[in-house]
């Protein structure tokens, strides 16, 4: 399976390198920043709407949707973007994005769907980038365990 995604030849991968990667995760994870953007930026200036369902949600609502896309975002592409040392360090930022973006979506779809049922494009796409973004948090712990009980092998194997 590994064979399925771009292997970057460059080490450390430089930022091209790793959109390819991950490109559709990158540009979810745009998408949930950029939206989120858009959000403050409607509490900001009053007469900005960014969507005509965003101006049928309740304030809270807004601000909960707001900032899990805008923070889940920044998480899920720092988490892809990671350079340090510690990789667990980049798997837990990227997870923990894609939890808060899931929610963002999640709540957008809800709150769409509840105000403009028949509007299937307007809540259908956020409900699966927020189904997408689970799914990916999901495939980051199995990432994570399959590579942690891999290195335990190769340990135990070396101390034979």
């Amino acid at each position: 399976m590994p064979t399925h995604v771009f292997q970057p030849k460059r080490n450390p991968p430089r930022w091209w390198d790793r959109l390819l990667v991950h490109p559709l995760d990158t540009t979810v994870a745009v998408i949930a920043v950029l939206f989120g953007v858009l959000v403050v930026l409607s509490l900001i200036a009053p007469e900005y709407t960014p969507s005509k369902s965003m101006d049928r949600m309740p304030w809270p609502v807004v601000i909960l949707v707001s900032g899990f896309l805008g923070t889940g975002g920044v998480m899920a592409l720092t988490g892809l973007n990671w350079f340090g040392d510690n990789v667990s360090t980049g798997w837990k930022l990227e997870q923990f994005g894609w939890w808060l973006a899931a929610g963002g979506f999640a709540t957008y779809a809800i709150s769409v769907s509840w105000h403009y049922p028949e509007s299937q494009f307007s809540w259908g796409v956020p409900l699966f980038l927020g189904i997408g973004a689970t799914v990916r948090a999901i495939s980051i712990v199995m990432i994570e365990r399959s590579v942690r009980r891999t290195l335990r092998e190769v340990e135990e194997h070396a101390h034979e």
